[in-house]
């Protein structure tokens, strides 16, 4: 299956949502620098947070975007409405690395799971991994509308 979302790769090690952002914007036919976004996100080496990234959407004029805590089924219905969530997910179910990272859900079936992961472009990841991931993270998701 093909990105239905453009892919732009991360331009720093810390910006992993603005990048999301970034995808998810171009989706809707914003086209901003992930530069712009990263300062609008108030992003930092530490950390960007959930919030700062709902304002800087706001600011665009999506003025619905809110952070959620998401079902798996929530998540599909969402998708299924060409939203594609921005998920937050700890990595070490994954990939054996303690941390947090952004990623763009993309869509959900029975036994995977496809996002588009900032560092690397899609990627299709098994369900259970993913599920204990994102719960690890308290299936964060933020919404962009």
């Amino acid at each position: 299956m093909t990105s239905k979302l453009p892919f732009h790769k991360q331009e720093t090690p810390y910006s992993c949502v603005p990048a999301c952002l970034r995808m998810v914007l171009l989706s809707y036919g914003k086209d901003i620098s992930e530069q712009t976004l990263r300062e609008a996100c108030d992003s930092t080496p530490l950390r960007t947070d959930a919030l700062k990234a709902i304002d800087a959407a706001r600011a665009l004029g999506f003025l619905r975007s809110h952070k959620a805590t998401l079902s798996t089924k929530e998540a599909r219905e969402i998708i299924n409405d060409a939203v594609y969530p921005i998920i937050f997910l700890n990595l070490l179910p994954i990939d054996g690395i303690k941390v947090a990272h952004a990623m763009v859900l993309q869509n959900l079936d029975d036994k995977t799971v496809q996002v588009i992961n900032p560092l690397c472009g899609e990627r299709h990841i098994p369900r259970t991994p993913f599920e204990v991931a994102w719960a690890m993270m308290r299936n964060l998701a933020i919404l962009v509308l």
